[in-house]
């Protein structure tokens, strides 16, 4: 059971109180209290606050923020500060605003709210701490479980400093009595007989109630507590304790128990698919140039369409059409079995050194620029791709895939990725392959994104990587 505090109205509320203060001493202490940079001060005020708010809510700033200790808090603070203060300043500089002639006055904003943010928020929680630990500010809980699960449920109840539930007392169903006495006195021990009269006579806000042996039994104490107006949770982690991450969700109609791998935020997707329309339409620009300058040279070498296109497999299997400059000769499909044998990579997977599939001279050039791989712009416009993720295979590799190697596919595949800057003609084993993109998936960040991106550019540059 976990009472949620997603939006830490307390901390927001304390983070701008903070902030504007720095603002304030910063211009009229100097200023001896005059009223002179007024405007500078609404301006300023203003905007630094709308920055922290943006940024502490797209980078999740709130995020676990009562677990977090002094040193992690104040690095926080100092790293979020540190961005609001660089935008800042280029803002008022493109906007030609006089106060960025006042160095000393940006620069003791910038140390003032740091210091005055750091400080509100370690006070905010001694605050919290102190309130959550007296009864009176608390729910009262009383616990009604099984033997096995009784300690379980009491421990995670009394771990965190912040919550808001006190556990009053716990009855334990079909076990023997006892588990009270490990909490120090303080919790009472209710039998199954007494219990409805013990929650007649005592304070009792909320009940959590967990029999996974008797699931009627469940049900039952669930409707007579609800019928008198008490707030009853039912712990479900028993049935889905190896999984690492789980919620409660409404869908269509049933309450369901949400288990998956790796919770990814909505504003990290959301910047992910922006880059992604601006990197697909800066690409697809290049894409045209590139084309009217190879066009000619690609038809005369071989005779046919600039654009080669093929069904690949992405997201979770659905399947699309990929484009390409075409870089092999018209029969390079039908050629492929022919070539089986010499295939330096595993079934699940194709490469071949010196492809002799591959169109002389200029075929070998784009390929050893990646300049084939620029129509897949089009691919990022339409959403089939992303610039960064996993490579997408064909539709026959995909269909040899055993059940672990589709977790390379729970995201949308890349125009590039740790694949392609780990050396990838120096790869001849599959699994090292899945290996890699299991670990862009497991750790992936929009940090993770621009750090392959500025490695692609230098092997693409460099000319390695590719054949």
């Amino acid at each position: 059971m976990k009472r949620k505090r997603t939006k830490h109205l307390e901390f927001i509320i304390g983070d701008i109180a903070a902030l504007e203060l720095a603002v304030l001493i910063a211009f009229y202490l100097p200023a001896g209290g005059e009223n002179t940079l007024l405007s500078g001060y609404i301006q300023v005020g203003f905007l630094t606050a709308v920055l922290m708010l943006c940024i502490s809510f797209f980078k999740d700033g709130y995020n676990n923020i009562l677990r977090r200790g002094y040193l992690v808090e104040t690095m926080s603070v100092c790293r979020l500060m540190l961005a609001v203060w660089a935008i800042e300043l280029l803002y008022l500089f493109l906007i030609k605003s006089p106060v960025i002639y006042i160095r000393t006055i940006l620069v003791s904003i910038w140390i003032m709210s740091t210091v005055l943010i750091c400080a509100e928020r370690l006070l905010l929680k001694k605050l919290l701490r102190w309130k959550f630990s007296k009864m009176d500010y608390a729910s009262n809980v009383l616990v009604i479980a099984c033997e096995e699960q009784a300690d379980t449920i009491m421990n995670k109840l009394s771990a965190s400093q912040f919550s808001s539930f006190y556990v009053a007392a716990m009855c334990i169903v079909g076990g023997e009595s006892g588990h009270a006495a490990k909490y120090g006195g303080r919790i009472a021990e209710v039998s199954e007989k007494d219990l409805m009269e013990y929650v007649t006579v005592n304070v009792i806000d909320e009940i959590v109630i967990s029999i996974p042996s008797d699931p009627r039994k469940e049900e039952v104490l669930t409707k007579r507590f609800l019928n008198i107006g008490i707030v009853v949770h039912i712990y479900m982690e028993q049935h889905v304790a190896a999984f690492a991450n789980t919620q409660v969700e409404y869908i269509n109609g049933i309450n369901v128990l949400t288990c998956y791998n790796r919770e990814l935020s909505r504003a990290g997707l959301f910047c992910k698919r922006i880059f992604d329309i601006l990197g697909g339409l800066a690409g697809l620009l290049a894409a045209v140039l590139i084309g009217i300058a190879i066009a000619p040279f690609i038809y005369r070498a071989s005779p046919g369409p600039l654009i080669f296109s093929q069904i690949r497999v992405g997201k979770n299997g659905r399947k699309f059409r990929i484009y390409k400059f075409r870089s092999m000769y018209m029969d390079a499909e039908q050629r492929k079995q022919e070539l089986a044998e010499k295939n330096e990579m595993n079934q699940y997977m194709f490469k071949m050194k010196d492809d002799p599939r591959v169109i002389k001279g200029i075929g070998h050039f784009i390929r050893e620029r990646s300049l084939d791989e620029f129509p897949q712009f089009f691919n990022v416009l339409k959403g089939d791709m992303s610039l960064v993720g996993t490579r997408p295979p064909t539709v026959d590799e995909y269909e040899k895939y055993e059940f672990d190697h589709k977790k390379r596919l729970c995201m949308k595949p890349g125009i590039t990725g740790l694949w392609q800057i780990s050396g990838r003609n120096d790869i001849s084993d599959f699994d090292e392959i899945v290996e890699l993109d299991w670990k862009y998936i497991d750790n992936w960040s929009m940090g993770l994104d621009l750090k392959i991106l500025a490695k692609t550019v230098i092997t693409v540059l460099s000319g390695k990587g590719a054949r």
